[in-house]
């Protein structure tokens, strides 16, 4: 994702009165030095040709801010002082208690001109200032840009967002479709399917920065399929709206693509006609896992530990309920409608179960890790009764897949 800095700032100078440089000078908390930074390309036409200075009424540390160098050399991404967002009109703390009532369509909004001051760097990626809550004043412009300029800076800054997602998913040009008539349980080994799993996670970081980004916009589905590289979707987007069905002069990528989503449509309504007229068995790690998040959260509300979750990622109550949530959850794709009988017929689904419990080993250790922090922590001290049965019910949870995992591998 994206390196934000607008808690950080304090104030800040942006300067594009030179066509194709923007100059920017920000100042901010815990850095003695300024970073500056020297970006080719121009704002959009609200902010083009002119200097731009705001300033935070509230600024505040931003720990995941990396250590930047004073000096910055890049490429400009988007960059207007008159982006509208919708923002929150009552405190912080308010809308956030309204969030955990289930409540927060109830809470007053209104729309305000945003800043949004975006770049590429070899060395940071992308990085992003976005504030509604900046104090900020214009130049006079010494030159304009019209829409054509402003239409290819657009569409020059949306050819960066594609690369540096390039960058995160690491497509290949020697990824080879597999036939499918040549799958076998050797080519799914728990190996291949963690290497998989890796390129999803790639691919999904990717995919929810071009959503963040594009996601209320005009022609969202267009910009986030250019930009994730998607150039067949564009295609096929095309084709739906001029009405244009696929035809024998389609090349042969083309007709493999609508062939593999007719079969999948296919296979989506078969699937759904089984689950209405057959019910499996889920496995014993699945009930185990449901119970454990359903118990937790019942402690937390008799406590009021909810109360008191923090705030930050880095939180260790916050650290603990992603991991345990991504147990449960990955735990009930991979192992839901498979019981023990049914072992024999697992095929190729065998490594895929293998690497899917390899990580959920992973977050089980990371939840323990958060969880003997809370045991520690001075503001939890009072529920240390609570912790030690999360643990007891954890270490159940990670013997039970331990187990699952060693009769796997001595099949």
């Amino acid at each position: 994702m994206a390196w934000r800095l607008d808690k950080a700032i304090i104030r800040g100078e942006l300067d594009n009165t030179e066509r194709g440089v923007v100059k920017v000078r920000l100042e901010m908390v815990g850095y003695t030095q300024p970073l500056c930074l020297e970006l080719t390309g121009d704002a959009w036409r609200d902010v083009a040709g002119s200097r731009l200075s705001f300033v935070n009424p509230d600024p505040e540390p931003q720990p995941t801010a990396p250590p930047w160098t004073p000096l910055q050399k890049g490429s400009a991404g988007d960059i207007t002082a008159s982006r509208k967002v919708k923002v929150f009109t009552v405190p912080e703390e308010e809308w956030r208690q309204a969030y955990m009532d289930d409540r927060i369509e109830s809470v007053p909004t209104e729309w305000r001109n945003s800043l949004y001051l975006e770049w590429f760097s070899d060395e940071y990626g992308r990085c992003l200032v976005e504030s509604a809550d900046f104090e900020i004043q214009v130049s006079e412009s010494l030159w304009e840009m019209d829409e054509d300029e402003e239409a290819a800076q657009q569409m020059a800054n949306m050819h960066a967002m594609r690369e540096h997602l390039c960058g995160i998913i690491q497509r290949t040009e020697t990824d080879e479709e597999t036939d499918s008539n040549d799958i076998d349980d050797e080519s799914f080994t728990e190996e291949s399917w963690e290497e998989q799993l890796k390129a999803s996670d790639r691919l999904t970081t990717a995919n929810l920065e071009a959503l963040e980004k594009y996601g209320e916009g005009d022609d969202n589905e267009e910009k986030i399929a250019f930009v994730m590289g998607w150039d067949h979707i564009i295609e096929d987007m095309a084709d739906a709206q001029d009405g244009i069905d696929t035809s024998e002069s389609d090349n042969e990528e083309k007709k493999l693509r609508h062939e593999w989503i007719a079969q999948m449509n296919a296979a989506a309504e078969e699937g759904l006609e089984d689950m209405e007229t057959e019910v499996q068995e889920d496995h014993p790690l699945i009930a185990l896992a449901h119970q454990f998040i359903h118990q937790v959260y019942e402690d937390m509300e008799k406590a009021g530990i909810s109360d008191e979750r923090g705030k930050a990622a880095d939180h260790p109550l916050e650290r603990f309920m992603v991991n345990i949530m991504q147990i449960t959850g990955k735990l009930s794709g991979a192992l839901g409608g498979i019981s023990t009988c049914e072992r024999d017929s697992l095929g190729v689904h065998k490594g895929y179960i293998l690497a899917i419990t390899k990580r959920c080993l992973n977050w089980s250790n990371e939840a323990l890790s958060a969880l003997q922090e809370l045991a520690t922590h001075l503001d939890y001290g009072k529920h240390a009764k609570i912790f030690e049965q999360w643990q007891s019910q954890l270490f159940a949870i990670r013997e039970g897949i331990t187990d699952l995992r060693k009769e796997l591998h001595e099949e």
